[in-house]
């Protein structure tokens, strides 16, 4: 690639300050892209900052999007073993599909934050709001099976050993917005005791929006639903945590050291294509806490427990669906418990530890 970039920054006055940047890369792989930043920072007053920013930009595709193939075992909502296939966009099965070559993602955003003190209350708040868009955005398509009449699909799956074939698409667009606020507090309870105290908030949603962006071959087959699958919506919206707030408080007293931290995890969804089985998993605190000693100037010892309430998230539900015959459950044919599909913390439960620390002089 070849690129050139440029970016200009000026003092308009003692509380104004503005900022330009603006870069062009041309690729042999996919031509060439021009992106700009314009930012600026006011010094509203004495103890108080805004911030503002609007950009655009791109990522180009990665390595192993473009290049990857494999067949690996993958189970699917029932525990079953199927043999699916990752091909490549320049394959002859995403050939067959009308599956386009992978192209750049490209985005526009706009951010606006404040900055702000407290002196005489030892408090400082930052908060940002920012949204974003995202054009032609690579996802991982659902699971194309060949039509089993001996078709040139059904050749090219068989000599993958593979029952399904998968790819990376520029599929969707997408926006995401969302708020990070962060309010940190230091206070000397004594001329001995220390507290510092942080909470750090973030809310977020991202939507896909628009429609999917299949080609005339899937669209005359009725795989359009494949190609961006229900479930992998979901994924993207929902089985994520929208909330996630996090409590930090460290106590500091001569040789001890007393570490507490309370996190917040929001809800989130089951993220698969049969809207009954579709799981919301509740609210959760998650808490550490430990407790270190100074033993000299170089060694400090610590005991502490990770997710010390042994908090999990919430167990997949037995049958989800009484009506319909045998179970309708996320839990894998019974090899789970909890969900595969949506990310909000581990399932490791407590964990103790003890550390010992040496610093060198």
């Amino acid at each position: 690639s070849i690129a050139s970039y440029i970016d200009i920054e000026a003092s308009v006055s003692e509380t104004f300050r503005l900022s330009f940047a603006t870069r062009f890369e041309d690729y042999s792989d996919f031509g060439s892209t021009l992106n700009f930043k314009l930012a600026t920072f006011i010094k509203a007053a004495e103890n108080f900052n805004i911030r503002a920013a609007a950009n655009t930009g791109f990522r180009a595709p990665s390595l192993h999007q473009l290049n990857f193939n494999s067949t690996s075992t993958i189970f699917d909502q029932n525990g079953n073993p199927q043999e699916v296939g990752t091909f490549s966009n320049d394959s002859r099965a995403a050939q067959l599909l009308g599956i386009p070559q992978l192209k750049e993602e490209t985005s526009k955003s706009i951010s606006l934050g404040i900055t702000a003190k407290i002196p005489d209350a030892n408090i400082s708040l930052t908060v940002d709001g920012y949204f974003v868009t995202i054009d032609d955005r690579v996802v991982y398509t659902g699971q194309f099976e060949g039509p089993g009449t001996g078709s040139e699909l059904d050749n090219l799956l068989s000599q993958a050993n593979a029952t399904a074939a998968s790819f990376f698409a520029n599929a969707i667009d997408t926006e995401s917005k969302g708020l990070d606020i962060v309010v940190t507090h230091n206070t000397n309870l004594n001329d001995r005791m220390r507290l510092k105290s942080d909470l750090a908030a973030t809310f977020s949603q991202t939507r896909q929006v628009g429609d999917i962006k299949a080609s005339q071959v899937l669209e005359n087959a009725g795989l359009v639903g494949t190609y961006f699958p229900e479930d992998s919506r979901v994924y993207l919206e929902e089985a994520v945590a929208r909330t996630k707030i996090n409590l930090t408080n460290v106590l500091s007293m001569e040789k001890v050291n007393i570490f507490l931290r309370n996190v917040f995890f929001g809800k989130v969804t089951e993220a698969v294509n049969n809207v009954l089985l579709q799981e919301e998993y509740g609210t959760k605190i998650v808490t550490d806490l430990s407790i270190g000693y100074d033993l000299s100037e170089e060694l400090t010892i610590t005991l502490g427990a990770n997710n010390l309430l042994d908090v999990y998230p919430d167990r997949s539900a037995q049958d989800l669906d009484p009506s319909t015959p045998g179970d309708q459950t996320n839990r894998s044919g019974g090899r789970f418990d909890w969900s595969r599909r949506a990310q909000q913390f581990g399932i490791g439960g407590r964990f103790l530890f003890a550390r010992m620390s040496f610093r060198l002089k």
